[in-house]
């Protein structure tokens, strides 16, 4: 899933700068929402500090009592990983400083070719997230990523037969038996439980006399058998 987040106070430029993203999208495969924000609220704040989905920020530089710079910084604060593209009228200005101190893929003018610019910058974006750690699947005809570093633990769902992938704010449900899900996921991965698989580079605490473990995030996850601790001690994990 990929979410494109414009922060875009002019309703116009809105409507414009949504049409040009789910045009582009629409020529790819991948599942994706936009979400439009016209000013820094609580609801951004929010979805800036806990998301599971991959980000591309789309930012317009003058927002009401705020910059691009502000949102940019607290993006960073949290996520030094999505891309971020300010797309404004006051293109001509490279803030080389503010590119490389906030890792800014691009200032964009919305006067000179502007969807052009933005698309070229979205293939950019798409291929940065076609190389990171990702679990990825498809159902019908749209693939999906998740973030191998944002998954907790995978387990299996008796009574509609499917995986269940279990995040830091979302629970995916796949089509796929855990022994085809541990084949796609890397060495981190292990099984703790015949129906669970967890991501060890999560856990905080193995508690073997409650059968339970305890994410670092403070999640817990009673799928801890004692038939596979001896497993789990033969490859370091305990």
């Amino acid at each position: 899933m990929i979410d494109f987040i414009v922060v875009e106070d002019n309703a116009n430029h809105s409507k414009r700068t949504k049409r040009i993203i789910f045009n582009y999208m629409m020529k790819n495969k991948l599942d994706f929402d936009i979400l439009i924000f016209s000013e820094v609220s609580s609801d951004l704040n929010d979805m800036i500090e806990n998301h599971d989905a991959h980000h591309i920020y789309v930012l317009d530089f003058e927002l009401g009592g705020a910059t691009a710079i502000d949102v940019a910084r607290k993006i960073r604060k949290h996520d030094w990983v999505s891309p971020i593209i300010v797309y404004t009228v006051n293109g001509g200005m490279a803030m080389e400083t503010f590119k490389q101190r906030l890792q800014i893929l691009d200032f964009v003018s919305k006067q000179f070719e502007g969807e052009k610019n933005l698309c070229e910058l979205f293939d950019i974006c798409l291929k940065q997230i076609e190389v990171r750690d990702n679990f990825k699947y498809r159902i019908g005809k749209v693939d999906y990523s998740i973030d191998f570093n944002k998954i907790l633990y995978i387990y299996k769902d008796t009574i509609e037969r499917k995986s269940v992938i279990v995040t830091d704010n979302s629970e995916y449900k796949i089509p796929m038996n855990l022994v085809r899900v541990k084949e796609l996921l890397p060495s981190e991965f292990v099984f703790t439980h015949k129906a669970c698989i967890v991501n060890t580079s999560r856990v905080d605490a193995y508690v073997w006399s409650e059968n339970k473990i305890i994410f670092d995030s403070g999640v817990v996850a009673p799928f801890l058998s004692k038939t596979h601790k001896k497993e789990l001690a033969e490859n370091g994990i305990i």
